[in-house]
């Protein structure tokens, strides 16, 4: 019987909150904006694009909104992975879990045209068996509809898969897809955002995921 672990990246696997902000910094001065801090990009973190720059910028239209992304993306293919790191830890309690059998499922937020980079720069040497982008797509995080597509690819039972995230969409889509919530605390959220947000455990280290992913 199969075992998987979906892992969200922005804030779970790459420290990528400084990046992000500095781009769309870039873009909205461009555009004749006011910058943002990283303590107001913080909260905003993991959300699917509409979704972002709404709770961003407030109540512009959404296709103004939907125009500073578009000049967001070429300067974050560019420029976004800068200051971006894997946490300490990831790495090793992804082969751990790889040497135990699990599917590795990197599900991101991101679009495919965001994510690339990613790939190019840190993806690759993490051992994911599928890479997700559901960004920009009617599938978008809490949507649980690619999760259970996944499930059934490699022949897992809802019990034995786990989503790790920081976010609240990363609890939503679990509990959407009926598998368990793992919330992390070393990246954009706190515990009571992760709790509301349907989370069944909560780690403070990577290394402790090894203790409810066995």
């Amino acid at each position: 019987m199969g075992k998987a672990v979906f892992f969200d990246l922005d804030g779970t696997v790459l420290d990528t909150l400084e990046d992000i902000s500095d781009c769309m910094n870039v873009a909205l001065k461009d555009l004749g904006y006011a910058p943002r801090t990283y303590a107001e990009f913080r909260p905003v973190v993991g959300n699917d694009a509409p979704n972002f720059m709404r709770k961003l910028l407030g109540d512009l239209p959404l296709n103004t909104l939907m125009a500073i992304w578009d000049y967001y993306i070429p300067i974050v293919e560019k420029y976004g992975t800068q200051k971006s790191k894997v946490f300490s830890g990831v790495k090793d309690v992804l082969y751990s879990l790889k040497e135990k059998g699990y599917k590795l499922i990197l599900y991101t937020n991101k679009t495919a045209d965001e994510l690339k980079p990613f790939v190019d720069k840190f993806l690759f040497d993490l051992d994911f068996d599928d890479i997700v982008a559901v960004g920009g797509t009617e599938y978008a995080k809490p949507n649980p509809e690619k999760v259970l597509e996944i499930l059934q690819k490699y022949s897992v039972e809802k019990e034995n898969a786990f989503m790790v995230g920081d976010g609240e969409t990363d609890m939503l889509t679990a509990t959407n897809s009926n598998i368990t919530a793992i919330g992390v605390l070393w990246g954009n959220r706190d515990k009571d955002q992760l709790i509301n947000s349907g989370a069944k455990f909560i780690v403070d280290t990577p290394i402790e995921l090894l203790n409810i992913i066995r």
